[in-house]
């Protein structure tokens, strides 16, 4: 069996993650415009931390029997 990851597989794992970074520094910004929404920025970064870590996890553990 072949343990290696082609090329399809790699965009399909990495995509998802890589749009999902892009989207989290928008909403950063857009809340780093208002005052009132500055001390939300630091809790943003903490969850969209925790679930970038939690999707590598599922990618890589169950990413086999998907692909």
């Amino acid at each position: 069996m072949n343990s290696s990851y082609s090329l399809t597989s790699w965009i399909l794992i990495l995509a998802p993650l890589t749009i999902f970074l892009i989207i989290t520094i928008w909403v950063i910004n857009i809340l780093n415009i208002s005052p009132q929404w500055k001390p939300a920025v630091p809790i943003v970064i903490g969850f969209a931390t925790l679930f970038l870590l939690i999707g590598v996890f599922i990618r890589t553990k169950f990413g086999k029997f998907a692909l």
